[in-house]
């Protein structure tokens, strides 16, 4: 089973070809594949690119009459000028790239219900799914007579995507992962997962919700798999379970020890482990009979202390749909710094840093400061930029002058300049650090700070973030915790790069009115001038 991203498209009703087209490492591997073998031969296939200017550098393989190899026996890819096959067949529209499928050198003739072939460029550039136009593929069909037929797409595409994925790095036990939900007695050991005698029972997973096919993978091991017993009293069994859309619990397998081979073998697919890593799929099968959720769970009986299962990179995909598919936010970096000593080694920290961890949570003082810069992230979409932040004393910060304490928000967009969104300097009345653009304050209790619109809207590329802090001394503490970098869907993307400043101040009027009731002192009018002051520059 690939974790690459893989779309699948339906051609025609009656009969019908399914075309996959999946990711390799920056090649096409496409297949066209008739629902009915004995019934349809496959004849010939058109589709467009989504930058035609590709075509003059696209390479196939196998390559034509490759017979050895393949059924390829034509190919051509020329911007808008092809429709027509070999054996006269014509199809209604022009398109970018033409394949033909047969049993014979530059024929179509001969029965083909299973037509694939990869695509490369010559330029070395990387090929993906949506250098496709998924919504132009068309097959022509049992047309070597002069009838046939044309087939287009019938459904929406689907795409095959990674939930999540668990490594289990940097954790010290499985509640500490959000991707388990129940761990009755596993445990985990220097970066894997660990099941014995005194740990097992059931280890669950989050459920994902998806609309169609899932599938499941991971590495697993045993410690000396001669230790384990087959059979008896003290006969150990480790089981992989799923449970669809909300059904019963169902067994994928059944992983028992071979006491004649040293492995352990599954009871339903035959896969096996043993004493050196070996990693295993699921998919298809029931894996396929799943349209709105799926839970997978292993369930361990072991009857000894000494006896050890591993299991690492645990993997689940999940299929969504596609042209239909209202765009979601994702979620592609975050930290919450549990379970750190250093800041440096968190995955998302690029480089070493002068700032520290403390119980948990980011940590910059006058001893402990400078940048910290987190892993540039590729994308082509606006970006949502959050954290928490608190200092617990802000009076002991200075503005001004050769103590002058701050703390800088920057982001560099497709390795452009760095730019800063924020700079937090103490107020007047030192009860927070205040933000010089946007006007979110750092305060004694963690508040959400938030980042999105403006320059936040222009990567093309990739979207970098960095804190600098510039603090005098040591007394002067100021904590972050749960970093999060979100790529926006449509529904979420700000619709004027003013907008949320708008939104910003706004709420910090809202704020000066409550903290006027609580303060009647309070000069009202001026703090509201001063805002809308800023609101109209």
């Amino acid at each position: 089973m690939s974790t690459a991203t893989v779309r699948e498209v339906s051609l025609g009703v009656d009969p019908k070809v399914k075309v996959r087209i999946e990711e390799d490492n920056g090649n096409l591997f496409i297949q066209f594949l008739a629902d009915q073998p004995d019934l349809v031969d496959l004849d010939g296939a058109f589709f467009n690119l989504t930058d035609p200017a590709a075509a003059s550098d696209l390479v196939i393989f196998p390559s034509v009459d490759d017979l050895a190899n393949g059924n390829v026996t034509g190919f051509a890819a020329n911007p808008g000028a092809l429709d027509t096959l070999s054996n006269g067949a014509v199809v209604a529209d022009r398109y970018d790239v033409k394949v033909e499928f047969g049993q014979l050198p530059s024929s179509t003739a001969g029965d083909v219900n299973d037509g694939k072939f990869t695509f490369y460029l010559d330029s070395l550039a990387p090929l993906t799914v949506d250098s496709i136009d998924l919504s132009s593929l068309t097959a022509v069909v049992n047309s070597d007579d002069g009838t046939g037929q044309v087939l287009q797409p019938s459904e929406p595409e689907t795409t095959t995507e990674v939930a999540f994925t668990e490594t289990f790095d940097r954790l010290w036990h499985p509640a500490h992962s959000q991707n388990i939900v129940r761990d009755d007695h596993w445990d985990v050991s220097h970066g894997r997962l660990q099941t014995d005698g005194d740990d097992g029972g059931v280890l669950q997973f989050a459920p994902v919700d998806t609309d169609g096919p899932v599938g499941i993978s991971f590495d697993i091991r045993a410690d000396c798999p001669s230790q384990f017993e087959a059979r008896g009293w003290g006969a150990d069994k480790l089981s992989l379970q799923v449970r669809l859309d909300d059904g019963r619990w169902q067994t994928l397998d059944d992983f028992v020890v071979d006491e004649d081979r040293d492995v352990f073998v599954g009871s339903e697919t035959g896969q096996t482990f043993g004493g050196h890593y070996a990693h295993l799929d699921y998919s298809g099968g029931i894996l396929d009979e799943v349209s709105d959720t799926a839970e997978f769970r292993f369930v361990s009986d072991i009857s000894s202390s000494s006896e050890d299962i591993y299991i690492d990179n645990v993997s689940v995909t999940r299929t969504v749909s596609g042209e239909d598919r209202t765009p979601e936010d994702e979620v592609v970096q975050s930290e919450d710094f549990g379970h750190l000593w250093f800041a440096s080694q968190s995955d998302i920290v690029e480089g070493w840093t002068d700032w520290d961890v403390k119980h948990g949570m980011l940590h910059t003082d006058g001893r402990d400061d400078g940048r910290i810069t987190f892993e540039k992230v590729e994308t082509d979409g606006d970006v949502r930029f959050n954290f928490d932040a608190k200092t617990p004393h802000a009076r002991h910060f200075e503005q001004h002058g050769w103590h002058g304490d701050s703390l800088k928000v920057q982001v560099q967009v497709d390795d452009g300049d760095w730019n800063t969104l924020d700079t937090f300097v103490v107020n007047d009345k030192g009860t927070a650090l205040v933000g010089s653009e946007t006007g979110q304050e750092i305060g004694r209790d963690f508040s959400t700070l938030s980042y999105e619109g403006g320059v936040l809207e222009t990567a093309s590329s990739s979207v970098q973030f960095r804190f600098v802090s510039d603090i005098s001394h040591n007394n002067e503490n100021i904590y972050i915790d749960n970093v999060e970098l979100t790529v926006l869907g449509e529904e979420a993307k700000t619709g004027d790069d003013a907008g949320s400043q708008y939104d910003i101040v706004f709420d910090s009027l809202l704020d000066t009115a409550r903290e006027t009731v609580e303060d009647p002192a309070e000069d009202l009018d001026e703090d509201l001038e001063e805002d809308l002051e800023e609101v109209m520059a």
